[in-house]
């Protein structure tokens, strides 16, 4: 920054004048963000992004074109916070330290990340995908063949009751997604043990 004087006239007088100016390199010398806005997106948004993915996981379940494989026994999935912040940790540990995979880097399974979280179950499943938008992983899920033991299978098993989903953002704008599937004993549910919904 510099000082620029000017020269102005008030009732036929001439004043010197002092004002801060900048020089257009200075205006320009500002540190720039280290990731474009565009790239970040809150905890609110990608929280609204897990719970549209779970009405398209709902609607895929509920959908009359997958009964053949469900024997319309397929029931809408519940939301467990529990199961969707174990997913949600997943998916943060697949960005921070760049993998793609069931198993992490420390050797936990999904099995090994649900029971550390204390959650019980009588069945689970896991999804992951690595996709631009939630709307194009779930469509590949679907895309798969049915009547397999696949990401499709996961998502119309009926056996399954509860879910949590959990995305993270990557640096390059891909959304890394973890689909947690389970069952509940019926043990916890007579009891009154149900997880937050």
């Amino acid at each position: 920054m510099r000082l620029c004087r000017s020269v102005v006239v008030i009732n036929g007088f001439l004043w010197a004048v002092s004002i801060v100016c900048q020089t257009p390199y200075e205006a320009q010398s500002f540190p720039k963000p280290v990731t474009p806005p565009q790239q970040r997106l809150s905890a609110e948004r990608l929280a609204d992004l897990e719970k549209q993915m779970w009405r398209l996981v709902n609607q895929d379940r509920l959908n009359p074109a997958t009964f053949a494989e469900t024997g319309g026994q397929a029931r809408p999935l519940r939301w467990n916070d529990q199961l969707a912040a174990v997913a949600r940790a997943h998916s943060r540990k697949m960005v921070e330290q760049e993998y793609f995979s069931h198993i992490d880097p420390d050797g936990k399974s999904p099995l090994a990340r649900i029971n550390a979280a204390g959650i019980p179950w009588r069945a689970y499943g896991e999804n992951i995908a690595l996709h631009e938008s939630v709307e194009a992983a779930q469509a590949a899920f679907m895309s798969e063949p049915r009547f397999q033991k696949n990401h499709r299978g996961n998502i119309l098993n009926p056996i399954y009751t509860e879910v949590g989903i959990g995305i993270a953002k990557g640096p390059d704008g891909s959304f890394y997604i973890t689909q947690d599937f389970i069952t509940i004993p019926a043990s916890t549910q007579a009891s009154g043990k149900r997880l937050k919904k």
